[in-house]
């Protein structure tokens, strides 16, 4: 027998709908909160006034400087980098193979077209850059040596060597400056536990470590200081014609005609940067370095037969 619903009195209340709930019960606790909703929204707006203004005022300010900078960058990302260090690399080495290392005023946008020059040209364009404005770079050059400890031994000739080119009395300059060389590369070798003092044949034993022949990017300014010194110190029999090039073991010896140039006092007095650059920022090139590239006959190796030494 099913059950009967009672139906609701007259007097019992209508049951609440969630509409009815809303608006009797839960809105009448919100609106308190309501005022705090609005300033809230109102803040809210007034920070993104002022984030849209602030960014109009950036972009007025630095579009000068974009429209400066975006070329430049889109230059930089669409150059061929492969191809620039190449050049670089090639001015480099050819300058050296010239008789000249790279001095520490020339900026990197003059070494990438270097290697078109010739050897005359090389000439005359360094010594020019050197002498220029009463010499300015070759008394630049004097001060940046004075500041090298590695080189503090010969503080006092290199001071005398600077002086003597820039007066004109080129002449004393290149013997003097090649002692400073050989002197500065034995004790570099020394300090390196590649030679004992004894040893009277720098540059044979670093030609034998064979730090130019890495491959890796350090050697690259090692490729360059060894065949720069593959010139100064090559091997000449005295009995035969003098080395055209500056040469130390005819110089230092006494052979050499007294026929030197200020452009000859230059490419060795610059040389001596190159050297402490070689040996203390450079040093020696480490086997976990990364490789610079797979092929070194690029043709700019060295090809100079080694022969027996001359004391």
């Amino acid at each position: 027998m099913s059950e009967k619903k009672e139906r609701p009195s007259p007097d019992s209340p209508e049951p609440q709908t969630l509409r009815d709930y809303l608006a009797n019960a839960l809105v009448p606790h919100l609106m308190p909160y309501s005022n705090t909703l609005l300033e809230v929204q109102a803040q809210f707006a007034q920070f993104a006034n002022t984030v849209t203004a602030t960014m109009e005022e950036l972009n007025r300010r630095l579009r000068p400087f974009l429209d400066e900078v975006l070329p430049v960058v889109k230059r930089l990302v669409e150059t061929d980098w492969t191809t620039v260090i190449s050049d670089h690399e090639k001015s480099i080495i050819h300058m050296a193979d010239c008789g000249w290392t790279l001095p520490d005023w020339l900026g990197l946008s003059e070494v990438r077209t270097l290697h078109l020059k010739s050897p005359e040209e090389l000439d005359r364009y360094f010594t020019d850059g050197f002498m220029a404005n009463d010499g300015e770079n070759l008394s630049a050059l004097g001060k940046r040596l004075a500041e090298m400890q590695e080189l503090s031994q010969w503080h006092p000739l290199i001071d005398d060597i600077i002086a003597s080119i820039l007066s004109g009395r080129h002449y004393v300059a290149i013997p003097a400056t090649l002692t400073v060389m050989e002197g500065y590369l034995s004790n570099a070798l020394v300090k390196a536990s590649l030679v004992t003092v004894r040893n009277t044949l720098p540059f044979k034993t670093l030609e034998r470590e064979k730090w130019h022949e890495q491959d890796t990017f350090e050697a690259i300014f090692w490729r360059a200081g060894v065949m720069f010194l593959s010139r100064v110190f090559a091997d000449s029999d005295f009995t035969q014609q003098p080395p055209t090039f500056i040469n130390r073991h005819w110089i230092l010896h006494g052979r050499a005609p007294v026929d030197w140039t200020i452009t000859d006092a230059l490419r060795l007095a610059n040389s001596l940067t190159t050297l402490e650059f070689l040996f203390v920022t450079v040093g020696k090139p480490k086997p976990d370095s990364p490789k610079w590239r797979g092929d070194l006959n690029d043709g700019f190796s060295i090809t100079r037969k080694v022969q027996t030494p001359t004391q």
